[in-house]
């Protein structure tokens, strides 16, 4: 939260100093370097948890909205409301999306039941073997998405940020 709060104060700053598209694409970036600190990292204590915490969170305080600033810009005055509600729809359908992924790999992954107290030693190693494929697999999927979508608009006559 506190890093949410916060990055309210460095989302104007930022945007006018590198600009709608280098916030979008530097901030996409952020997120997905925050993913990766998990997936490799995750297992090593909680420190590097919480830096994947805090970098996931400022990139996505950042691409949320500069997404949702560009897109109400490119609206008439009475489509906000419309635009308002598909912003949020996006943004429910990638969580929606990103844990069904993640809950079928470590279903997949996983023996028994996963709210059964008393693991074994064998069950714990696979929820967390499961939930590192599950942290590759997003940052992967995340890191593929921004490439294509920075290559998408770095073809001649694909639409610019503005």
């Amino acid at each position: 939260m506190v890093v949410l709060v916060a990055g309210g104060a460095v989302i104007s700053p930022l945007v006018g100093r590198i600009g709608l598209e280098g916030a979008a694409w530097g901030s996409a970036a952020v997120v997905v370097c925050g993913l990766a600190v998990y997936a490799a990292l995750g297992r090593l204590g909680y420190p590097w948890v919480a830096l994947a915490l805090v970098l996931v969170a400022a990139g996505m305080r950042v691409v949320g909205v500069v997404a949702g600033n560009n897109v109400m810009r490119g609206l008439p005055a009475d489509r906000t409301t419309m635009g308002a509600a598909l912003i949020d729809t996006a943004g429910e359908l990638t969580t929606g999306l990103g844990i069904a992924v993640s809950g079928t790999i470590l279903a997949g992954g996983f023996t028994g039941s996963i709210a059964a107290g008393g693991w074994t030693a064998a069950q714990t190693g696979q929820f967390r073997d499961a939930v590192t494929v599950a942290a590759v697999v997003l940052t992967v999927g995340a890191g593929l998405l921004v490439g294509w979508g920075i290559v998408r608009t770095r073809t001649p006559g694909a639409p610019r940020a503005r």
